[in-house]
């Protein structure tokens, strides 16, 4: 028997876009898409037909490519946005409502017993159109669980063929998210997709946790780009997917940094330099005892190989550096120096590091090694 995988779903072309001053031109829209497919992504929510006419061609141009993956709007749970949806040439609907008292009331303006007949409206009016609909629950995190069950129920019996729990604000723990995700999985027999937000720093966590637990289908965005602070960054979980869990293989990290680094350029927001997986000094090393240990056997202090990302680890000379670091530095220059040359050499960096920000470890060996030359 096969492995459980997970179903990645991209949502950088809708949930993405949405991130406050983000947006991409048609052309960038359809690389983006291009690259997804070519990764492997199974589904890509592109966008939202009823923002216009402009939007509209944009996902029509997007079903033209013939791409492997599946090509979804996102849609209120109305039947006019149904309708847009299908004028765009797209008839695999996700279909969103907010289910949380405090949404369907403040946000709404309606009472629960408003949505149930709602889906049966839409519902009936998009599968007898020939439409294909995936069931959205907006602020699932905080809606009443019997309720939410009984909504996921009834999207089930009216012709969802999956739902989506979102936890629209980030606000859950791991372990909440595995007791919620076992309750609405049990007899469902349809597949959960797990939306999660990144507003308390949780949502790769949440999401690896939502899937363990039965969620088939997580969303995930580029860079977790998303509102406020993002979605499931779709390059970390990717990697545990592969490198921890050991459920994907041959994933291409090189092609999906790739994009990480052009959507970066495209939108004007530098990627952090320590960002897991895609970002740039990720294996640089500057620790003595590091890089001890990763001269004697790289998988000491890297879990995965930087190749696979198409880098290469470097080290660098710092305060924390110790003996060995600065003798690699030296061998790699062709120069041979003491232990007491090294040892004065790390007294003198450490003290200039003490005193003045910005010392240039590099260059300071570099004058020592020069020194050596002379005295020789």
């Amino acid at each position: 028997m096969m492995e459980r995988r997970p179903i990645l779903l991209d949502t950088t072309l809708r949930d993405g876009e949405q991130s406050p001053g983000v947006y991409f031109t048609h052309e960038e829209k359809l690389h983006i898409a291009r690259t997804l497919d070519s990764l492997g992504i199974e589904i890509i929510e592109a966008g939202i037909p009823s923002m216009g006419r402009e939007e509209r061609q944009n996902l029509r141009a997007l079903k033209r490519l013939g791409l492997n993956a599946e090509i979804l709007s996102w849609n209120r749970l109305l039947i006019e946005d149904v309708v847009n949806s299908l004028k765009a040439g797209v008839p695999t609907l996700h279909v969103s409502v907010p289910t949380s008292d405090l949404m369907i009331e403040k946000k709404m303006g309606k009472k629960r017993d408003w949505i149930i007949p709602q889906m049966e409206r839409v519902f009936s009016f998009a599968i007898e159109r020939g439409a294909t609909i995936s069931f959205g629950a907006e602020d699932a995190s905080r809606t009443d669980l019997s309720f939410l069950r009984q909504v996921f129920l009834a999207a089930r019996d009216l012709g969802a063929k999956r739902v989506r729990f979102a936890d629209t604000l980030g606000i859950m723990t791991p372990s909440m998210v595995s007791r919620t995700i076992r309750f609405l999985a049990q007899d469902l027999g349809i597949a959960i997709d797990f939306h999660g937000h990144n507003d308390f720093g949780m949502a790769t966590a949440n999401a690896l946790s939502a899937w363990e637990s039965g969620a088939d289908v997580i969303s995930c965005s580029v860079l977790g780009l998303g509102e406020r602070a993002g979605n499931t960054s779709l390059e970390e979980f990717a990697c545990i997917m592969q490198c921890l869990e050991n459920r994907i293989q041959g994933f291409n990290f090189v092609a999906l940094k790739e994009l990480c680094l052009l959507i970066s350029s495209w939108i004007n927001s530098p990627i952090s330099e320590r960002k897991p997986i895609v970002g740039e000094k990720i294996f640089m090393h500057e620790s003595g005892i590091h890089v001890d240990g990763l001269l004697k056997e790289p998988s000491t202090y890297e879990f995965f190989p930087p190749e696979l990302l198409g880098e290469s680890r470097t080290f660098v000379l710092g305060k924390h550096s110790g003996r060995k670091a600065v003798r690699y530095f030296a061998n790699s220059e062709g120069f041979n120096m003491t232990d007491k040359l090294i040892d004065d050499f790390l007294k003198d960096m450490r003290h200039c590091m003490a005193q003045v920000r910005g010392v240039d470890a590099s260059s300071m060996l570099n004058h020592y090694l020069v020194s050596q030359i002379k005295k020789q």
